[in-house]
């Protein structure tokens, strides 16, 4: 529901017809099955907390996030295959600088354990 929220606000804000929320619901949706690739055994015994992951880990958890909202975002924006290289280079290039901002504010708040 919040996924949803999310998506439609952009949605509202940016005019963009329902393609935030599409791309946030389908990240939601595929959320548990990206925690247990990544996690692993921490994800089924309800243990995993992001700030409390490796670096690794973490990343891998950002990136595969970030890139299925982007190919589902920039796909169906564009929606249309023959466009396909550009859909292509606009993941990419989203995909690269939203990471590098994402693990940048992670890693400069992260909280400092006592």
């Amino acid at each position: 529901m919040l996924s949803f929220i999310l998506g439609i606000t952009i949605d509202l804000f940016g005019d963009s017809g329902g393609v935030h929320a599409t791309a946030c619901i389908s990240i939601a949706y595929l959320r548990p099955v990206i925690l247990r690739s990544v996690f692993g055994l921490s994800y089924e015994f309800q243990t995993v907390k992001l700030s409390k992951v490796n670096f690794g880990q973490r990343l891998a958890y950002v990136t595969l996030m970030i890139f299925i909202h982007h190919i589902i975002l920039f796909t169906l924006e564009i929606f249309n295959f023959s466009h396909i290289l550009l859909i292509a280079k606009k993941t990419l290039f989203s995909s690269l600088f939203s990471i590098i901002v994402i693990m940048l504010v992670l890693v400069l708040f992260r909280r400092k354990d006592s």
